[in-house]
């Protein structure tokens, strides 16, 4: 049962790097850990076509939490992760990659449904703490691969 409205989060950047180097750059999950501070591990369960089974540990603070996520690869156009826990609700984050000028225009946006006031409070100052860094570090990430 999903309380009231969802948890949004967006943000856009444009980056000097092409849009289907920052779409395998985000596709790359497995990577995660060595930049985004909250992930702990990601394991890749299954394949299938553009679809990815995905397990990610997340951490914030003492709070460690195993997020279930199915992951749509439509490259190089977008990626776009569903998750339903039964402590967060449902989640949902797109990637958006286009051309602009010689790099690419990113868009990143959350959508989190808690399924209850208590976990909207609380996945409200963790997630959309961790979702205010998260294109930045895709940022820095794909300055030390590709440089400029």
């Amino acid at each position: 049962m999903v309380h009231g409205e969802p948890i949004r989060y967006a943000q856009s950047a444009v980056l000097p790097y092409a849009p289907d180097l920052m779409f395998d750059m985000v596709a790359d999950v497995e990577r995660y850990p060595e930049f985004l501070h909250e992930y702990r591990a990601v394991r890749i369960r299954s394949r299938a076509g553009d679809t990815l089974q995905v397990d990610q540990v997340i951490a914030f603070a003492s709070i460690e939490l195993t997020l279930r996520a199915a992951a749509r690869l439509l490259r190089p156009e977008s990626i776009i992760v569903r998750s339903s826990q039964i402590l967060l609700g449902d989640l949902e984050i797109c990637w958006n990659f286009e051309p602009s000028g010689t790099g690419s225009r990113v868009d990143f946006h959350m959508a989190l449904s808690p399924p209850s006031r208590f976990a909207a409070g609380l996945a409200e100052f963790l997630l959309t703490k961790s979702a205010t860094r998260t294109l930045d570090a895709f940022a820095n990430r794909a300055q030390q691969i590709y440089g400029r």
